[in-house]
């Protein structure tokens, strides 16, 4: 009965690799391994290590199977995580040594973040309001210009009269 006890305890100790229901996958910016369920979609995996990142930090790239000696296998945004064995090891692939690689941007306080919204509304207010009265200037100028020229129309109409009716008589010899 002891053997048994003793085979059960070896078996709990030493999980195989295939049993597992989770993988692990090593972030290179943090060094912290994060666990995913089996059939996990790449891109869910990147979006949860990414935003568990410190400001500063280099993002996830992507995700890749790597062995030593072996070129890594690289998974896609859609593709589900899988374990390829013994010796294969899922890592997260940043952009070494290069200017434009995507960082983590600093958290904003609730102070920080009130302000910005407020200063967005006072803008868009401010800009609402503008054009407001920018719509009225022109209303009020197309009725100025209208009332201008009801006011000399007449004047108008009968000086073309005059002009029309002293064109059309006969000269005189």
């Amino acid at each position: 009965m002891s053997t048994m006890a003793e085979s059960g305890e070896k078996e709990k100790k030493i999980p195989e690799s295939s049993n597992l229901s989770f993988l692990e996958v090593k972030c290179r910016s943090s060094g912290k391994v994060r666990r995913f369920a089996q059939g996990t979609e790449s891109r869910f995996a990147l979006r949860v290590i990414n935003s568990k990142l410190e400001s500063g930090v280099p993002l996830a790239l992507c995700i890749a199977a790597v062995k030593e000696g072996e070129e890594p296998v690289i998974f896609g945004p859609s593709a589900t995580l899988a374990n390829y064995g013994d010796g294969w090891k899922l890592e997260t692939l940043i952009n070494n040594g290069e200017d434009d690689m995507p960082m983590k941007e600093p958290t904003s306080t609730k102070k920080e973040l009130k302000k910005k919204n407020n200063d967005i509304t006072v803008s868009w207010l401010v800009t609402y309001i503008g054009k407001i009265l920018l719509v009225f200037a022109f209303m009020f100028f197309i009725a100025g210009v209208n009332s201008y020229f009801l006011v000399v129309l007449p004047d108008l109409l009968s000086s073309l009269k005059s002009y029309w009716e002293g064109s059309t008589t006969p000269m005189s010899s």
